[in-house]
């Protein structure tokens, strides 16, 4: 059985996802302290529960701060969006053509491939990928993601 969340949390939630889109970075504790008249530690509570019972985000090992907020990563990572002037990080490159398609409009991943090394720029149009060469592959089936999602 899924757990509901407490409204705070949604709203919590909603925020951390909102500024994720609108500037590629994600609240911290004391962010969602001042916007929401709590504390840090019940903000970072706030976070605890949205991961623990509604993997609805990530936090860096040990600490309180947001890692994931699937499909944005918090620190920067070797798959970036980029869409104009705004940049945003996924954490695979699943998750950055996730990102391009929530943005919308063009944008480019500039990336590498993990085997070879050799640069790599997807392309999305209007949240599609642009047909390029390539292949993907994913070495973890999607089914077995969430049991280490940091690995993945």
């Amino acid at each position: 059985m899924i757990a509901t969340m407490e409204p705070t949390d949604a709203e919590i939630r909603l925020a951390v996802y909102k500024a994720a889109l609108e500037s590629g970075r994600v609240l911290t504790p004391l962010a969602v302290s001042e916007r929401f008249g709590c504390t840090p530690l019940e903000a970072t509570e706030a976070f605890r529960r949205l991961e623990v019972d509604h993997d609805a985000l990530v936090l860096l090992p040990g600490s309180g701060y947001i890692w994931m907020a699937e499909p944005f990563s918090a620190v920067p990572t070797d798959y970036p969006v980029v869409a104009g002037s705004r940049r945003w990080y996924g954490n695979c490159v699943w998750d950055a053509a996730a990102i391009a398609a929530l943005v919308g409009g063009r944008a480019e991943m500039p990336t590498a491939c993990p085997s070879s090394g050799r640069a790599l720029v997807l392309r999305a149009d209007e949240g599609r990928l642009v047909a390029g060469p390539g292949v993907v592959h994913f070495a973890v089936p999607p089914s077995l993601w969430w049991e280490s999602i940091g690995f993945t």
